[in-house]
Formats: C-alpha cells, structure tokens, sequence
C-alpha cells in the first residue's frame, strides 16, 4: 500500500507553524520570529500580503495576486521565518523607521 502525502493548503501550514490571529485585527495572522513578527494577510481568493515587521517598523512586505500557488506563498513565509540577511541588516530596502509597510492596515 502507497501513501501519497499532499502538501498542506496555506491555512494549514500557517497554523502548523504557528501563526495565530492577531488582537489587534482577527484577519491578520501573526507569528513572533525572534527578530521580526511575521504578519500574514490571506483570505482565499483575495490577495495575499506577507509583513515582516521589526522594531522599527517594517522591514518588508510581498504581495501575491490572488490564485498565486499557495507553495509560492509558503516559499516566501518560510524564507522570513529564516535567518535575517546581510542586505536587511544593513537597513536596505526598508521602510522609515516607526512607519507601516505601505499596504498594511489598508484592510
């Protein structure tokens, strides 16, 4: 007998690692990463926006259109849920300092 595991869809994978809804608005999922919170920002069929946001403020956002494939978006969490780069430790490509990354709160 063969098993065939399938991928987990988005919601689960967030919740597997978990991502749980944020007290300040239930539609944004949140995890504490030690040197960032990662906010994800997904309802099915809608666009989907990934924050990482530091002490700061935000270091960076991504957006993906709806119907993007959810391994392109789990791709994208898991590669914020790793190791700060270089380039973001030296404060490139970053919002001002105290300000919100340019689509969040828009919701």
């Amino acid at each position: 007998m063969t098993s065939t595991s399938q991928p987990l869809d988005l919601t689960q994978y967030l919740a597997r690692c978990g991502f749980a809804p944020s007290p300040e608005n239930p539609a944004w999922l949140d995890l504490g990463a030690g040197h960032q919170s990662i906010r994800v920002l997904h309802e099915p069929g809608e666009t989907t926006v990934l924050y990482c946001l530091g002490s700061r403020g935000c270091l960076y956002e991504a957006v993906f259109s709806p119907g993007a494939p959810d391994a392109v978006i789990t791709a994208a969490v898991e590669a914020a849920l790793g190791p700060p780069s270089p380039q973001a430790s030296r404060g490139h490509n970053r919002a001002a300092p105290g300000q919100p990354c340019a689509s969040e709160g828009k919701r």
